[in-house]
């Protein structure tokens, strides 16, 4: 089983868990002195130990054994209108964080339904989901800001929309670049030619239309296959 330790680093000997991890690990998996357990710290570090002290509010392991993973150079960025349900913004971050997201920007758009966040409850939403598809990077969640701050920020890349125009299919992506997804109701017109006149790159997922989330997480298994 493998438990979250975010403060656990290459030069650390002994760990106390949290006390949530601590209760999963004593009072529900029923873990016990001397038992091995692994632990990451989702920022590339991966950890073996040994149970020293098995509290249920807070277990403290020896390491035994360390290696860390470098994180991709490629980061794959999705950068998506907040869903108007947080069950599918959720949903959505839990696969993706599985396929191998690294930045999840939230984006506020002219046909937003909703603009605001839970930001805790994602987190831990994306490091249950990290644990479960054992990787070892948390992908960092941004809250959300302007559409036209975003372009801004990141001038070129991907956009993902519905009007009529010249478009590469999704397959034809040759390198990973922030992927922009719209709301319910698509992005304005406007926002769409502010994006291309930026140098952003019309991009057609699929001949159905798609809603956000799953627009958003059909963009990153197309990027997690460059």
């Amino acid at each position: 089983m493998i438990f979250y330790a975010p403060q656990c680093t290459m030069n650390t000997k002994d760990y106390t868990l949290s006390e949530i991890e601590s209760k999963h690990c004593i009072k529900v998996l029923r873990k016990q002195l001397g038992n091995h357990i692994e632990l990451i710290n989702g920022k590339g570090g991966h950890f073996s130990c040994e149970i020293i002290d098995p509290h249920f509010k807070r277990c403290k392991v020896k390491i035994e054994a360390k290696s860390e993973y470098p994180k991709s150079k490629d980061d794959i960025h999705i950068a998506m209108a907040v869903p108007k349900s947080s069950e599918r913004l959720e949903w959505f971050l839990e696969k993706a964080t599985e396929l191998g997201i690294q930045t999840l920007s939230l984006i506020n758009c002219g046909n937003s339904e909703r603009t605001k966040i839970n930001q805790k409850r994602l987190e831990k939403i994306a490091i249950s989901a990290l644990k479960q598809s054992k990787r070892y990077h948390l992908p960092i969640i941004n809250a959300p800001i302007p559409f036209k701050k975003f372009i801004e920020s990141f001038p070129t890349g991907f956009i993902g929309h519905c009007y009529d125009s010249e478009k590469k299919h999704a397959k034809e992506i040759e390198k990973i670049l922030p992927f922009l997804i719209g709301p319910e109701g698509d992005f304005t017109q406007e926002e769409v030619t502010i994006a291309l006149e930026s140098g952003y790159t019309s991009i057609e997922l699929s001949k159905n239309r798609l809603r956000t989330e799953t627009a958003a997480l059909t963009s990153v298994f197309y990027l997690s296959n460059v």
